[in-house]
């Protein structure tokens, strides 16, 4: 196997894992799947706040949809 396939999968991997443990900490919290999914979404605005801090909340909300649908296009052509 190639280096970038390895990359590939220990990165999707990683991916998964997070996904594990954040349900597993939603569990131990007792959050509700409307509960975790608020959780997920600050995280995600609070890490995008984080990188883009000149921003204010509808630039970053823009710069997170425009990553999305990049994720999101990105996947369809793999398919």
């Amino acid at each position: 196997m190639s280096d970038f396939v390895l990359s590939d999968i220990k990165r999707k991997l990683k991916i998964e894992q997070t996904v594990r443990d954040f349900f597993q900490v939603m569990e131990q919290q007792e959050l509700t799947i409307e509960e975790g999914l608020v959780a997920w979404n600050m995280l995600g605005f609070t890490i995008f706040q984080d990188m883009y801090p000149e921003a204010n909340h509808q630039e970053v909300h823009h710069q997170m949809i425009a990553f999305s649908n990049q994720l999101f296009e990105s996947s369809q052509h793999k398919s």
